[in-house]
Formats: C-alpha cells, sequence, structure tokens
C-alpha cells in the first residue's frame, strides 16, 4: 500500500519478473557493458542539450527516462524518447532547476557567512549543522525529483511533496547515492584535463543510471497504487534496513 497517494497514472507497463532475475548489481553492469556506446552518445547529447543553461532541467528529465528504461531493460529510443520528454517536462523540469539553482546559492552564501561572521561558536555550529542538512536535503530531493517527474503524471507540487517524503524516509540510500555521484565528480574535476573524456562521455549517465537503479524500487514500491503497481518487486542495488 502507497504511503504517497496522488491522483496519477503511471506510465508504462512493468517487466515481467521472470524477465529480470539479475541480482541488482549484476543488472546494473549488465546494463553499462550491453548498453555502454548508448551511455555514451546520451552523455554527449545531454552535455549539448545543457549548453544554453536553461535547459538543464529539461535535458536531466530526458536522460532520466532513457536511463530509467535502460535499468528496466525496457526500450527506449535514445535520441526521439530524449528530445520527446525534454519538450514534455520542459516547465517541470526547468522550475527544478530553478528551485535548485536559488537553494544552492542560499546554502552557499549561509555557508560562507556563518563561517566568516563573528558570532558565538554554539550559534555558528548550530546555523552550519543547519545549512548542511538543508544542501544534503537539496541534493536528496533532486535525486528523486526525475524520475518521479518522468514516470507518473504528477503536478510539480506533488513531485516535490513526493521527493521530499522519500528523500527523508530513506536517508541510508541517499547517503549511498551522494558518495557514488561524489566521487564520480570530484576524481573528474580533481584529475581535470585528463579526465575529460570521462566527463565528456560517462560521468553524467553513468550517475544517472545509478540513480535510477536505486530510486526506481521505491516508486514502484512507495508511490504506484496498488491497481498500478507491476506484478513484481524491483531489486535494488543495495538494501537498506531504514
Amino acid at each position: 500500500m502507497s504511503f504517497l497517494k496522488p491522483n496519477y497514472t503511471k506510465e508504462g507497463a512493468g517487466v515481467s519478473k521472470n524477465a529480470n532475475e539479475r541480482p541488482g548489481i549484476v543488472r546494473f553492469f549488465y546494463v553499462i557493458g550491453h548498453r555502454f556506446w548508448q551511455i555514451i552518445v546520451l552523455n554527449i547529447v545531454y552535455l549539448l542539450a545543457c549548453l544554453p543553461i536553461i535547459t538543464i532541467g529539461p535535458a536531466t528529465a530526458g536522460m532520466t527516462y532513457v536511463l530509467r528504461n535502460y535499468s528496466q531493460e525496457r526500450h527506449a529510443d535514445l535520441f526521439s524518447d530524449f528530445a520527446d520528454k525534454c519538450k514534455e517536462h520542459f516547465v517541470k523540469g526547468l522550475l527544478a532547476s530553478l528551485l535548485t539553482a536559488v537553494v544552492g546559492l542560499l546554502a552557499w552564501f549561509a555557508f560562507n557567512f556563518y563561517t566568516t561572521a563573528e558570532m558565538s561558536s554554539t550559534v555558528r555550529v548550530v546555523a552550519l549543522v543547519v545549512t548542511i542538512y538543508i544542501v544534503y536535503m537539496l541534493l536528496s530531493v533532486n535525486f528523486y525529483i526525475y524520475p518521479m517527474m518522468v514516470s507518473f503524471d504528477l503536478p510539480f507540487k506533488k513531485v516535490l511533496r513526493n521527493s521530499w517524503i522519500l528523500a527523508t524516509y530513506k536517508p541510508l540510500r541517499n547517503i549511498l547515492m551522494i558518495l557514488f555521484n561524489g566521487v564520480i565528480f570530484f576524481l573528474c574535476f580533481s584529475y581535470f584535463p585528463i579526465s575529460l573524456p570521462a566527463i565528456l562521455f560517462l560521468a553524467f549517465s553513468i550517475c544517472n543510471l545509478f540513480n535510477n537503479f536505486m530510486i526506481y524500487p521505491l516508486l514502484v514500491k512507495y508511490v504506484a497504487t496498488p491497481e498500478e503497481e507491476p506484478d513484481y518487486e524491483e531489486e535494488p542495488i543495495f538494501k537498506d534496513r531504514v
């Protein structure tokens, strides 16, 4: 039974359990091997689509849809599906990226202020803890927004609300995604420009694929209503007890 109760119609049919018996971590690497060149091309297409900056959100929605299908071993046409989902979710993707930018900038200014301004140590520690928690929730909510956006017909307010609830409900999973994404991009930017090929060809699509493996099982379990749930229970890469 879902604990999130939006009124929506779920997009796409489920996959038979018998057709998807590999463990989550095995399927993750299987999809990378099986879709390697598509993943590379998708990474390039995504970066090109993000060049106007304002299109980062819609482009992320398009990439997420394609990689969500890859993660479930479903068909997706790289170019047409990417373009269609960019257009379909342009407004929601734009709102998500603008909200992320605004909150991120405010958190950055707050962090700089509380680390340099004259104040008591107690106030400084409390303020920094709150700021770090806001950044953690911002990152966590962003992991859920786009998979939910492309999987369910929901208004943006409900996408944001449900993403916040799921991000609050599964902290261990959030930390695993933050670590995975953080390590990838830390290595990429630490070894720049040597790492430029990895940034251009793999970094964004690999991280998004990993996030889809982690998040889609939660959408099936907690967001889909009983009559809309697929007839299988998707296995995540990692299992948490939180």
